[in-house]
């Protein structure tokens, strides 16, 4: 009868203490860990106009902030598809504030383009500020631009 109960304490100890101990574990190095900030929607974009309209690669980027980008969001990756006239799906991160992200555009000598913004966090609604340049063209001015998150309605929707 001995051995049949040193067994079973040491089985109890194995399948229960050991799993209780790992969970425990696992919470306290969980403490530490914070969610990105959430940028999921729909966001209406201002550009800065400045940038001349006549060279095709900037009609193509200018066609893109014009028209409302959906970011879709799952921890730091992001898919921000833009609704213009040149649909487009990028894939970007968001590391802290910071949003990176680089995109192509067909029919454009400097066809890589380079996203760069920061997310105003505090603001309400939420806003993004940066810039759009092309990678491949030193003398190029990136095209300005913000964009304000728009509200979500009650069935979840952006309005």
């Amino acid at each position: 009868m001995l051995g049949t109960n040193r067994r079973f304490i040491i089985a109890y100890i194995l399948l229960v203490c050991g799993p209780l101990a790992a969970l425990a574990g696992v919470l306290k190095v969980g403490r530490t860990l914070t969610a990105p900030l959430s940028i999921d929607g729909v966001w209406k974009v201002d550009a800065n106009a400045s940038t001349p309209a006549a060279d095709p690669c900037n009609q193509a980027v200018s066609s893109l902030l014009d028209s409302p980008i959906v970011v879709s969001q799952s921890g730091k990756h992001l898919e921000i598809t833009f609704k213009g006239v040149s649909h487009a799906v990028v894939r970007g991160e968001l590391d802290g504030r910071e949003i990176k992200a680089s995109l192509e555009l067909s029919g454009c000598t400097n066809a890589q383009f380079k996203l760069m913004a920061s997310v105003e966090a505090k603001s309400e609604p939420r806003a993004l500020t940066g810039s759009l340049a092309p990678t491949n063209c030193a003398s190029c001015a990136p095209l300005e631009f913000r964009a304000v998150r728009q509200p979500k309605s009650q069935n979840g929707a952006a309005h």
